[in-house]
C-alpha cells in the first residue's frame, strides 16, 4: 500500500505545515526576489521573495482540502439521488438520468467555468462548484450499483416484512453499495484536486496570496524561463499527490472488488 503511505505523509505533512514550514507562505522580501534553491531557501523564491518550500508545503492543505471535501459535495448529493433512483425506478429514475445526462454532456472544466463565472472567485465556492461537477457521475454509479442489489434476496426479504423505503435504502442497500463507491470516490479525489488546480490557474480559484497549487503556477507562469523552480516544486508536488491518490484507489479495487480476487485466484 505504498499509496496509501504515501498519502498518508502527503496529509500529516499538511496538517503540521504552520508549525513546520520556516518562512510564512505571505512572508514577502523585496531583497530575496527570484533567489534559486539555496541552504536558507531550501526551493527558491518567488517573484516577491516569498520562499518556495514554505508556499508548496501550504498549498498542500488547500490542495488536499480541495480534493477530499469536493469529492464529499458530490457525495453528500450523488449517492441518494443514485440510491433513490435505482430503487424507486419510473420517473423518478427517468427525470433524475436525464438530469445527468445534461450534466454530463458539459466537459468538466467548462461546467466548473459555468458555475463559477456568475459568483465572485473563493477556495469555497471552487469546492461547492468542483464537487457538483461529479455529481452526475456518482448518481450514475451509486443507480447501477443500487439496480443489481435491488433484486437481491436480503432485499426481498426487507420488502416481504413490510420494511420502509428509507430502511431498505440506508440498512440494507447502502451498507453493500460504499466498495464500489468508496473506490469510484478515491479516484474522484484525484480529478477533484486537477480540476481544483486548473479552475486556480485560470483565476476562478483560490485568490492571491494564497498558496493553492494551481495559482502557484500560474504566478509562476511567466518567470518559467528565468526561475524554473517557482513553477516546478508545487508542479512535482501535485504529480506525487495524484499518483499516491490512484495508488491508493486501485489497492481499494483489489481490496473490495471480489473480480479482482477471482482473477488473482
Amino acid at each position: 500500500m505504498i499509496g496509501s503511505a504515501v498519502l498518508l505523509l502527503l496529509i500529516v505533512v499538511a496538517v503540521a505545515a504552520p508549525w513546520i514550514v520556516p518562512y510564512r507562505f505571505d512572508e514577502m522580501s523585496i531583497l530575496n526576489r527570484l533567489k534559486p534553491p539555496s541552504l536558507r531557501n531550501w526551493l527558491g523564491t518567488d517573484e516577491f521573495g516569498r520562499d518556495v518550500f514554505s508556499r508548496t508545503l501550504i498549498g498542500a492543505r488547500l490542495s488536499l482540502l480541495m480534493g477530499f471535501a469536493a469529492t464529499a459535495v458530490s457525495l453528500a448529493i450523488g449517492v441518494p439521488l443514485g440510491l433513490w433512483a435505482g430503487y424507486r425506478r419510473g420517473r423518478v429514475d427517468e427525470i433524475v438520468m436525464r438530469s445527468t445526462d445534461v450534466l454530463l454532456s458539459f466537459p468538466p472544466i467548462m461546467l466548473g467555468l459555468l458555475l463559477l463565472a456568475v459568483t465572485p472567485p473563493s477556495l469555497w465556492k471552487m469546492i461547492v462548484a468542483v464537487g457538483i461537477v461529479y455529481v452526475p457521475s456518482t448518481v450514475r454509479l451509486t443507480r447501477s450499483v443500487t439496480l443489481d442489489l435491488a433484486g437481491e434476496e436480503f432485499v426481498q426479504a426487507a420488502r416481504a416484512r413490510g420494511e420502509r423505503t428509507s430502511y431498505i435504502l440506508h440498512a440494507e442497500i447502502l451498507p453493500n453499495a460504499w466498495p464500489p463507491i468508496m473506490v469510484e470516490a478515491s479516484l474522484r479525489v484525484t480529478f477533484a484536486i486537477l480540476l481544483g488546480a486548473a479552475l486556480s490557474f485560470i483565476g476562478l480559484g483560490a485568490q492571491p496570496p494564497s498558496s493553492d497549487w494551481g495559482l502557484m503556477i500560474a504566478e509562476a507562469r511567466p518567470l518559467i524561463d528565468r526561475a524554473p523552480w517557482v513553477a516546478i516544486a508545487p508542479g512535482i508536488a501535485m504529480g506525487i499527490t495524484v499518483i499516491a491518490v490512484n495508488l491508493l484507489g486501485d489497492g481499494l479495487r483489489e481490496a473490495l472488488d471480489p473480480r479482482m480476487h477471482r482473477k488473482g485466484g
